[in-house]
């Protein structure tokens, strides 16, 4: 009796696991431009958020860690990390390194998958606004899974041969 609720048991736990992967698999082939270039804005409103107030290099490495890479996390936190009292802060900048462009995520933000990986990109062209001017380029910023999760993996200049054509 008792070996047949154990086997019970592990068949119930075996069901739901399975049940619960399944949802993952669906989750992860729903992610569609809008959802890229959600992320995108998020992650950005995240790093900007690190410079309102001090705290402690595990929060920041906590909320920064749900939309980028652990090695873009790093790489950020090493650069852009201040001691103040009282904890960490950041400080803005418009050439700081590893910080997510500024969009006007509106019809000129465009999301594109090609090889495994989301680019969310705008062409920017001479603009003269504020302290400095831009010359005509793409900023683009680079998604990639990381353990079941897209996250931001680079930010770059570059984008693959065929992306803008589409």
């Amino acid at each position: 009796m008792k070996k047949r609720k154990v086997w019970l048991l592990l068949l119930i736990v075996g069901l739901i696991s399975a049940a619960s992967g399944q949802v993952s698999q669906t989750k992860a082939s729903e992610f569609t431009k809008n959802s890229a270039v959600n992320l995108v804005r998020d992650a950005f409103h995240t790093q900007v958020s690190l410079g309102e107030q001090p705290q402690s290099k595990k929060q920041i490495e906590t909320k920064l860690s749900k939309y980028f890479t652990e090695g873009l996390t790093t790489s950020f936190m090493s650069e852009n990390l201040y001691e103040v009292d009282g904890g960490y802060i950041t400080f803005g900048s418009d050439f700081a390194s590893h910080y997510i462009p500024f969009f006007q995520y509106d019809e000129s933000t465009r999301a594109e998958y090609i090889d495994g990986k989301w680019y969310v990109y705008e062409e920017r062209t001479n603009q003269e606004e504020g302290p400095y001017s831009t010359n005509s380029d793409i900023e683009a910023v680079v998604l990639s899974e990381e353990e079941g999760a897209w996250k931001v993996s680079s930010i770059t200049y570059d984008l693959p041969e065929g992306v803008q054509s589409r």
